[in-house]
This record gives structure tokens, sequence and C-alpha cells, in this order.
């Protein structure tokens, strides 16, 4: 997959039936600089009536590379007493935090985040069932 289709990662019915829109009001990853062996990224996201949802997708050299990457960021948010849950998303490797989830599958990193739109309160099944999501698609 390319960053191009990075945004099409979930079924436009899956974020449909999720959120209520399928509208991608996109990010652009211009202004953040992509992370060490990365060859490419994008970031989408989605605004409905109750909830917003942002992917991102970061593709790396090879497999070792993005996990390596879902290491160092995990070790960044345990520096700043960040608590992370290690998860098990269909087999791939990932871990939840308070503000969403990250996972790798070969040598894609993926990070998602479900919030209500009232409050900024994040949605911990929505964001695991659009993790998985992405995670089969990808």
């Amino acid at each position: 997959m390319s960053a191009a289709d990075a945004c099409a990662i979930v079924p436009q019915g899956q974020i449909g039936g999720m959120l209520g829109t399928t509208k991608n009001n996109g990010i652009p990853i211009t202004g953040t600089k992509l992370p060490p062996k990365a060859t490419e990224g994008k970031a989408c996201t989605y605004v409905g009536r109750d909830n917003s949802a942002t992917v991102i997708w970061f593709k790396f050299s090879t497999p070792a590379a993005a996990r390596d990457y879902l290491k160092t960021v995990r070790d960044g948010f345990e520096k700043q007493s960040l608590k992370t849950t290690s998860e098990k998303l269909d087999g791939e490797d990932g871990f939840s935090f308070s503000s969403g989830m990250l996972a790798v599958k070969k040598s894609v990193w993926l990070r998602v985040n479900v919030y209500s739109t009232a409050g900024k309160v994040v949605a911990p099944d929505l964001t695991r069932q659009l993790m998985l999501d992405a995670l089969r698609v990808n």
C-alpha cells in the first residue's frame, strides 16, 4: 500500500457505520518529519456527529524498523509516565495508552484514536475496532 492509499485502509462502509461519515478531512504529514527509516507516511481524520477518528500510517524500510519504532514510541511514553498496555491485535503486536492504540503489521506502523466529539474522551471500544479493521486490510 502506498501513502496515497493509506486513507483507504479502512473500508468506507466501516468508517461510515462507526462515525456516520466517510469524509476524510486529511492531516498533512508534510509538517511532521518522518521517523527514521520510514519511507512514507499519511494521516487521515474523519469527523462524525458523535465521534471523530484519526489514523496515522508510516511505512518503514523493513518490518524490524517498524517494530523498533513501535518500541521507541512506547519507551518514550513510559519515560513520560504514560501507562501503556500490551495488546495482541489479531496476532499483531501493539499497545494501548490513554489516547489510543499503536500497532505494527509487517513494515507498517499504525496509530488509531477514536474520540467522542463531546469532551474529547477516547472511545476505547471504537478505537480497538478501527485498529483491527485497519490491520485486517493492511
